[in-house]
């Protein structure tokens, strides 16, 4: 029997099509079920921000911060997993990432096996959380 996770769903914030298309052929094929959007209003606006058990963000969307989508979210659900993606992987980002809430940070370009490890790891540790296994 597979160890695939199913209906793990994931909301995926990128102002980039590709980035979003790409994620989400990647995880629906594990058994993830993926909405999207493409800016800060639709992700906040967004039935599944209410409803996902991960958030996949880029740091930077289109004139806007992702960092304002990670603070939200963390103010509303602080239990959420959050991935924090850029293509501006420097340690003060990842830093700045930490200080708003993001549980892991994800270097673009990232390639299927890095984005799938990365989900996987996190939701893993925050199912641990949850069963009171590591904090």
């Amino acid at each position: 029997m597979s160890e695939r996770p199913k209906n793990w769903d994931v909301l995926v914030v990128d102002d980039e099509a590709v980035v979003r298309g790409g994620v989400k052929l990647v995880l629906e094929p594990e058994g993830f079920r993926v909405a999207q959007a493409a800016t800060v209003a639709e992700a906040l606006m967004s039935d599944a921000l209410a409803e996902c058990r991960l958030l996949l963000c880029d740091l930077m969307l289109q004139g806007e911060s992702g960092l304002e989508v990670v603070g939200e979210a963390r103010r509303r659900r602080p239990e959420l997993p959050i991935v924090l993606m850029t293509g501006y992987a420097t340690d003060e980002n990842a830093l700045l990432g930490e200080q708003y809430g993001a549980t892991a940070f994800l270097p673009k370009p990232f390639d299927d096996v890095e984005l799938l490890d990365q989900v996987r790891r996190v939701l893993e540790s925050s199912d641990d959380v949850g069963k009171g296994g590591r904090s």
